[in-house]
């Protein structure tokens, strides 16, 4: 029997939690969303370019576990609520190559994605081509300049997974986010939030602190944040799934060059990220409203 709790377990703003992977809520959408993967990665040959670099299984990724659940619940309810008759257009900012904006036509949405790398252009003519992803549509517009390739109040919702942390002018990208959404239109933003105070990757306590008064500025926050425990907090320490992060790849290629002596041997703290291994992150979900 499910709880009040379980019900509502997405229905918040702030960290991710480990107790939110065991909730019933989160394990019915995950088993969901596990099968729309395979069946993406089952067609893979066919529309897969050598020269993509991204992850191709993301839902097994230590925040996307949570934060694609977290997206895809609020989209559905946004869509069972919205009064309108044609599909509702959603923008996918940073959007790779994944299965997920496939799920997401599959609910009635047309899903246009939008990346910075011209390969996820190819790739996802492609895969448009094989995999199933009626009753909605998918397309894609590349990210050629510092602005969002839609026009104002274009868009009806807006989702970003895991892309602000990497972004240097969050300030434009977010005023962007803003630009092209209609008045009232839904916005869900998740990023990965830095937990170590000597750790300038991700997002540290000053940029996030700067993120969120930019967020106050454009947006209405629709629920509180929640207090998560400590112990509690989803981790790239604690979370069922390893961090999949191409950065993390170059930092360890640099550090094996150092111990060849190809480079110059770094020192101090930067040396000691170097020779880390996964950034003590953790992942926070916001749902807002333009």
């Amino acid at each position: 029997m499910n709880t009040p709790e379980d019900e509502t377990v997405f229905e918040r703003s702030g960290l991710a939690s480990l107790s939110d992977l065991k909730s019933p809520a989160h394990k019915k959408i995950f088993s969901t969303l596990e099968k729309e993967q395979q069946l993406f990665l089952d067609m893979e040959i066919e529309f897969r370019s050598k020269n993509y670099k991204w992850p191709r299984s993301p839902l097994y990724d230590f925040s996307r576990v949570w934060e694609y659940p977290y997206v895809y619940q609020h989209l559905a309810a946004y869509l069972d609520a919205s009064p309108q008759k044609s599909k509702p257009v959603v923008a996918d900012v940073g959007s790779g190559v994944t299965f997920f904006p496939f799920s997401l036509a599959k609910l009635g949405y047309n899903v246009v994605c939008t990346d910075i790398d011209p390969i996820c252009k190819r790739d996802l003519a492609l895969a448009c081509k094989c995999v199933p992803h009626s009753p909605g549509a998918i397309d894609f517009r590349l990210i050629e300049n510092a602005n969002l390739p839609f026009e104002d109040s274009e868009c009806d919702a807006l989702y970003c997974v895991s892309v602000l942390e990497h972004i240097a002018d969050i300030e434009n990208t977010v005023r962007e986010m803003a630009r092209v959404l209609k008045p009232g239109g839904l916005c869900l933003i998740t990023c990965d939030i830095n937990l170590h105070p000597e750790d300038g990757r991700q997002l540290d306590c000053k940029q996030f602190g700067r993120l969120m008064s930019l967020i106050d500025t454009f947006f209405v926050r629709v629920y509180p944040e929640r207090t998560i425990h400590p112990v509690d907090i989803l981790t790239t320490r604690n979370s069922p799934y390893p961090r999949k992060c191409s950065t993390l790849g170059v930092a360890r290629m640099v550090y094996s060059l150092v111990k060849q002596k190809i480079l110059k041997p770094l020192r101090g703290q930067r040396a000691g990220r170097l020779r880390g291994a996964t950034p003590h992150s953790g992942v926070l979900g916001l749902v807002l409203r333009r």
